[in-house]
């Protein structure tokens, strides 16, 4: 019915298999059957080879001996659960195997004493029993107790067959010892009432039974030869058995993960729903909306329905560069971007939007939660601006300037302009202050502020550098004496005079002007030279400009009075 050839072909695909399983699933008795049937494989090989000689055919039997019983006890210890501490049990389980084996292929070649042979028997059991004690503890009290039993019954039968026989079958005793050991670890091991449990146990009992077979049977005879014909029946039962096991077992780490999945997919749903950020799902090409949790129609204002009809971007507003000029929206670090959200009411805020690229139901689409930061941007707004502005009249002060001037410059460099550099100072007023008091003083700066703040473009900038000293930077002159009509300006709106709380004061200006580059070409000398004039104006006589040119070029002094 078969031959060696078909065996090891067998074979060959089964250890295949096994090899394709252990690396695609992590359990490790997979690998350890992949062990055992590569040794069983080898002792097949082997016995395919023929023999030339009597020694050549014992030594081929001791081999397929040897890599049977390796094969055998790799599934017995494939069914032992794992722990570190039984790892010294084990090793002396097998260096005292290894001795017995060793006595047992002796046998095979010479006839050994039958003292010999019984203190081996001895030893291969009270060894077996030593490994059951060490690798059975814990919760498999009941099947050492009956690994016990069964060896100590098996023990007494192999003595009595030493004794009263020439023993020359130990080598078929002891597979069988050991596979029917193997069967009640199975039958323990196994599913309970599950098909692969009972022919599996089943299959090892067969395979240990024609080994008995081997011993008992008279060699040659009819059932002898029949016992030859289905040699191999019983290891095919017991692979197809390890076959189901590895495919029930991959069905049910496939059940497993589903559930695992499910679980954590009603977790998400929970979280997602009940997360108090405004959080949605949108496909990834026109960003339409996909799903939203409870937090972004609350929120936002829109029903499910609605948002089925949108896209994302219908949410976001266009920033204006030059009124957010100063908050920086590319500083926003990992977590996400920064941009303006729309909801449903008109009412605008700013967002901390981040996107996640996921699969939703099959397809692309992207993850997005928003926060609202509205008020942690306008308290860093409120807070820039106090470091960069003037506390009392709002202009910018002396280091937001710093900054402007050299903006402005820069500018001009580029369009081949020219600038001007005005240092303004009130006149007189420190006799305000002592006549009519601080606040009608800080009433007087607001004042002179706002009407100086009048006359500047909002591209250019209006600072207040110190006590009653402003300072102006106004680009893009075409030529020097655009500087004189800017100057006129500043000095001409104060002569109507200001309303303060105790009535009407009359304020008047001295104006220093420098001219960006004709004067100088860089910001510490246009300054200088700029302070240096407004000192001129209120030496001749304030309430009036004068202009760093006259200075550098060594001519008479060149003013605008406003005084009449």
């Amino acid at each position: 019915m078969q031959g060696p050839i078909t065996d090891i072909v067998r074979l060959g695909l089964l250890v295949l298999f096994l090899r394709v399983q252990q690396r695609s699933r992590p359990h490790t008795y997979i690998r350890q059957w992949f062990v055992g049937w590569t040794f069983i494989f080898l002792g097949y090989t082997v016995w395919a080879v023929p023999g030339t000689t009597p020694l050549t055919g014992k030594l081929q039997d001791i081999a397929c001996f040897d890599f049977l019983l390796l094969g055998v006890l790799t599934f017995l210890v494939s069914l032992l659960p794992p722990a570190a501490w039984r790892r010294r049990g084990l090793v002396v389980a097998v260096v005292l195997g290894v001795v017995n084996v060793g006595v047992v292929n002796l046998q095979q070649l010479v006839s050994l004493p039958k003292l010999l042979l019984v203190g081996m028997v001895l030893l291969w059991h009270g060894n077996g029993l030593y490994a059951a004690d060490v690798l059975l503890r814990g919760k498999l009290q009941g099947i050492r107790r009956a690994v016990f039993a069964f060896c100590t019954v098996y023990g007494a039968a192999m003595l009595a067959y030493v004794l009263m026989t020439p023993a020359k079958n130990l080598n078929s005793w002891a597979v069988g010892e050991v596979l029917l050991c193997t069967a009640l670890l199975y039958w323990k091991w196994g599913e309970k009432n599950g098909a692969v449990r009972w022919v599996g146990t089943l299959g090892f009992v067969g395979w240990a039974a024609f080994y008995y077979g081997n011993i008992l049977l008279v060699e040659g005879s009819r059932a002898h030869r029949l016992l030859d014909e289905f040699w191999s029946f019983p290891k095919y039962f017991v692979a197809v058995t390890m076959i189901l096991k590895i495919f029930e077992d991959t069905t049910n780490d496939q059940a497993m993960m589903a559930e695992l999945f499910r679980e954590l997919y009603e977790d998400f749903r929970l979280i997602y729903n009940s997360h108090p950020h405004p959080m949605w799902i949108c496909d990834e090409g026109g960003g339409r909306f996909l799903t939203a949790n409870d937090a972004m129609l609350r929120e936002y204002g829109y029903s499910m329905e609605e948002l089925y009809g949108m896209e994302m971007e219908g949410l976001q507003c266009p920033v204006d560069p030059e009124s957010e000029v100063e908050l920086n929206l590319e500083d926003t670090g990992p977590e996400g971007t920064l941009v303006k959200h729309r909801h449903k009411d008109g009412r605008v805020v700013w967002v901390n939007q981040v996107i996640r690229e996921i699969t939703y139901l099959g397809q692309a689409a992207q993850f997005v939660i928003a926060r609202d930061v509205t008020d942690r941007i306008a308290l860093d707004q409120e807070l820039t601006h106090r470091a960069r502005h003037d506390a009392l009249t709002g202009l910018p002060n002396r280091h937001l300037m710093e900054e402007r001037i050299q903006q402005s410059l820069t500018t001009c460099v580029r369009d081949d302009r020219r600038a001007t550099l005005l240092t303004i100072d009130i006149d007189h007023f420190k006799l305000i202050n002592d006549t009519y008091g601080h606040l009608v003083g800080d009433e007087c700066l607001r004042a002179v502020a706002e009407r100086l703040k009048s006359k500047i473009r909002k591209a250019d900038t209006i600072a207040r550098t110190g006590g009653e000293e402003f300072m102006a930077i106004v680009g893009g002159l075409t030529s020097a004496s655009d500087a004189e009509k800017v100057a006129g300006s500043l000095l001409r709106v104060f002569e109507n005079p200001v309303e303060v709380s105790i009535g009407e004061l009359h304020v008047t200006v001295s104006v220093g002007v420098a001219v960006y580059p004709d004067d100088a070409e860089d910001v510490e000398t246009l300054r200088r030279l700029s302070d240096e004039a407004l000192y001129r104006a209120k030496r001749g006589g304030r309430n009036r400009a004068a202009y760093a040119n006259d200075m550098a070029g060594g001519g008479s002094l060149r003013q605008m009075n406003l005084v009449g």
